[in-house]
C-alpha cells in the first residue's frame, strides 16, 4: 500500500474517532432521548438505528431477532403498514447506563393502545441492549390511578 493512502486512511480514522468521542459526551439518557425522538416520534427507523444503536445490538424480546439490521428489517415495514401508529412518551428514567422509557403506543385511531416500558443499555453513546414489556390499556380499571 502506498504511504499516502495509509496516511489518508489513518487521518480519516482519527477524524471519525474524534467526532464520535465528542458525541460521546452525551449521558445515556440523552442518547436514548435522541434515539426515541427519531425512532418513535419522527418514525425515522433506519436513521435512528444506524445513528444510535450498535450493530451487535442484543434483543431480549422473544418475538424479535437480535441485531441492529434485524430490528430495522422488522420495524421499517411495521411503520409503513401502520401509518397511524403513535408513541406518546410519558417519562424517561436513567440509572447509570440503563435507561427506561415509559410510553403509550397506539396503532389505529381510537385505539386505547398499550402501556410500554423499554429498557435500554447504553455503552459508548450507542444502545447495546433492549428489553421491553407491554400491557394493553383496558377499557375499565379497578382503580382510578391510570397507567401513565
Amino acid at each position: 500500500m502506498r504511504p499516502s493512502v495509509i496516511l489518508l486512511a489513518a487521518t480519516l480514522s482519527l477524524v471519525t474517532g474524534l467526532a464520535h468521542a465528542a458525541e460521546c459526551r452525551l449521558k445515556p439518557k440523552e442518547v436514548v432521548t435522541r434515539f426515541i425522538n427519531e425512532f418513535y416520534v419522527q418514525k425515522q427507523v433506519r436513521a435512528a438505528f444506524e445513528t444510535w444503536v450498535e450493530p451487535g445490538y442484543i434483543q431480549h424480546n422473544p418475538l424479535a431477532a437480535t441485531g441492529r439490521d434485524a430490528a430495522i428489517a422488522f420495524l421499517e415495514p411495521f411503520f409503513r403498514t401502520h401509518p397511524d401508529a403513535t408513541y406518546s412518551i410519558k417519562r424517561i428514567i436513567a440509572d447509570g447506563n440503563l435507561v427506561v422509557v415509559h410510553s403509550q403506543a397506539t396503532f389505529t385511531a381510537g385505539d386505547r393502545g398499550l402501556a410500554v416500558v423499554d429498557i435500554l443499555r447504553v455503552e459508548h453513546c450507542k444502545i447495546a441492549e433492549h428489553w421491553d414489556v407491554a400491557q394493553p390499556v383496558p377499557e375499565k380499571s379497578a382503580n382510578d390511578n391510570g397507567m401513565f
